[in-house]
C-alpha cells in the first residue's frame, strides 16, 4: 500500500475524495489529512507520506506555500483544484498532475496510476516542484518547461523554443543554438501547454513555432522562414489567422 494524505480547507472535498480513492480500489492508503497550509506542513513532517493529495486555495494560504515550507520534498503530488487557468499553467510547464473539481474518477485513476509507477521506480519530482515554485513567481518570459523525454526531464526556458515538430507519437523541440531535444509526448500535448501563450501559433497538424523567431513571410509560397532556416507551409485553414496575427 502507498501511504498517502489529503490536505484540504473544505471537509466535503477531503470525504468526497476518499470515498472516491475506495471506490478505485487502487492500494492508497488515506492515513491522515490537514485542513490548511500550517497543519499540512506539520503532517507532511511528522508522518512522511509518499503521495500527498494538495488543494491549492486555503484559508490560511496556498498549497504552494506547504511545499516551500516543508523539511523536505521526497514524495509524489497531486494537486486538487477549482478552475484556475493560472495554476493549471504552471502545472502544465512542469508536468506536475492536477485534478479539477468537481474531482472526475477517471482522471482520478489515470493519476494515481502515473503517481504510483513513479514511486515504484523512485522517480523523483523535487526538480518538477522546483521549476513550479519558481514559475509562479517571476515573468512568463524567464518561465521553464519540462520537456521528457526517453530517460531525463529537461527544463528550458519557453523563449529558447524555436519551434516543435510532429514526429508521430514523439515531439522535436528546435531550441536557440542548434539544440533539439526529442521529446516523448505528441505535439497536441505541447499545443494543449501553449494553448493560452500567444507567443505560440500552430500552422499545421505537424508544426508549432514560436512566433518570435519568425524571420519571414512568403506571400506567393504561403511560407515562414524560421530563424534557424526552417521554411514551413501554413495550412490553408490557419492562413486567415497567421495573416491577423501578423497584421499583413
Amino acid at each position: 500500500m502507498i501511504d498517502a494524505v489529503i490536505i484540504d480547507d473544505e471537509k466535503n472535498s477531503r470525504n468526497v475524495l476518499k470515498r472516491l480513492i475506495e471506490e478505485l480500489d487502487t492500494e492508497i492508503s488515506i492515513i491522515d489529512e490537514a485542513d490548511g497550509v500550517i497543519e499540512g506542513v506539520k503532517l507532511i513532517n511528522t508522518v512522511k507520506p509518499q503521495l500527498i493529495f494538495l488543494d491549492i486555495e486555503m484559508l490560511d494560504g496556498t498549497g504552494f506555500n506547504v511545499l516551500e515550507r516543508v523539511n523536505e520534498v521526497d514524495f509524489k503530488i497531486i494537486f486538487t483544484t477549482a478552475y484556475d487557468q493560472y495554476a493549471i499553467k504552471a502545472f502544465k510547464y512542469s508536468a506536475i498532475d492536477y485534478l479539477l473539481k468537481p474531482i472526475d474518477i477517471d482522471e482520478l485513476e489515470d493519476a494515481i496510476y502515473r503517481a504510483k509507477d513513479a514511486i515504484k521506480n523512485e522517480d523523483p519530482q523535487y526538480n518538477q516542484i522546483s521549476n513550479l515554485l519558481t514559475n509562479i513567481k517571476i515573468s512568463d518570459s524567464e518561465k521553464k518547461v519540462a520537456i521528457k523525454s526517453a530517460n531525463k526531464i529537461d527544463f528550458v526556458q519557453i523563449k529558447d523554443i524555436i519551434c516543435l515538430k510532429a514526429e508521430s507519437s514523439y515531439t522535436v523541440i528546435y531550441l536557440l543554438k542548434n539544440r533539439k531535444i526529442t521529446a516523448s509526448k505528441p505535439l497536441k500535448f505541447y499545443s494543449s501547454i501553449f494553448e493560452d501563450d500567444t507567443t505560440f501559433f500552430r500552422l499545421d497538424r505537424t508544426f508549432l513555432i514560436n512566433v518570435s523567431y519568425i524571420k519571414s513571410y512568403s506571400k506567393d509560397k504561403d511560407t515562414v522562414e524560421l530563424e534557424n532556416g526552417l521554411e514551413l507551409p501554413i495550412a490553408r485553414r490557419r492562413r486567415k489567422e497567421f495573416l491577423d496575427l501578423i497584421n499583413f
